[in-house]
């Protein structure tokens, strides 16, 4: 399964992420109050998925109404194959369009009053969110990861942050979520092998599900069995680094942690 590529001859998109094929990303989905789904867009998996859904969430309920989605139709969008911009961030599955139809593409449109909301939500989201009005030809539809949000192949050490305090209750959006323990962040992360047990592992059975949940299952249990050994192999090997299932600072960094 190949999770990155090169689009339009780029390898990142212009906020600093690594462009990803759909192998990489997952569906988030935004509940409306009848406990239907309203919308429903592709983007990357990992903390990336959780701050967009979260914002997504966010936006619905105190912004406007996200259209309701239905197969093949809809104007709420987030990771593409192909698009008319070369770097765009939809092709690393790190931008969402909200109701595209009302907000065309160079075009200012918006009312103030629902822009100030808007304001108000990227002051909440702490700046992992940027809005596509800022740039110079206006593009009110579209929200992404902000620059500064990426670290290597996957997200950086604020996002992370950020997305463990939204599963946590931050905002009261991500009711429910489940989240593996967080544990006090020692100087350095020790090296870990298949045969370990205990909280370090724990939390790299957490990090490793949510950085690469495409195809990291693990139960997080904090033993590091066989299971474990698998997904850490697989991480070094997209990496390019030496395939050897042992956690040291190489593969600690390649799964998001400096």
């Amino acid at each position: 399964m190949t999770l990155f590529r090169t689009a339009y001859g780029n390898t990142r998109s212009e906020n600093g992420w690594r462009m990803c094929t759909r192998a990489a990303c997952e569906r988030i989905l935004v509940p409306g109050a009848d406990n239907q789904y309203l919308a429903a867009m592709i983007v990357r998996s990992g903390p990336s998925e959780v701050v967009l859904r979260a914002w997504a969430i966010w936006y619905h309920r105190n912004v406007e109404r996200l259209d309701l989605y239905k197969v093949g139709v809809g104007d709420d969008w987030g990771w593409s194959e192909r698009n008319d911009v070369a770097n765009s961030n939809h092709l690393s599955g790190t931008a969402l369009d909200f109701n595209a139809v009302q907000y065309p593409w160079g075009q200012r449109t918006m009312p103030t009053a629902r822009k100030q909301r808007v304001r108000e939500g990227l002051n909440l989201f702490e700046d992992t969110i940027f809005w596509g009005a800022d740039w110079s030809r206006a593009d009110e539809m579209h929200y992404q990861l902000n620059g500064g949000t990426a670290y290597g192949d996957g997200a950086s050490e604020k996002l992370t942050a950020f997305a463990r305090r939204l599963e946590a209750g931050h905002l009261g959006l991500l009711a429910g979520t489940t989240v593996p323990p967080v544990l006090p962040k020692p100087v350095a992360r020790p090296t870990l092998r298949r045969g370990d047990r205990g909280g370090d592992v724990t939390y790299l059975q957490g990090l490793l599900n949510r950085m690469f949940s495409a195809y990291s299952k693990l139960a997080v249990d904090g033993d590091f069995g066989p299971a474990t050994e698998s997904v850490v192999r697989e991480v070094q090997r997209r990496s390019g680094l030496a395939v050897d299932g042992i956690v040291g600072p190489d593969t600690w960094r390649a799964a998001g942690v400096r």
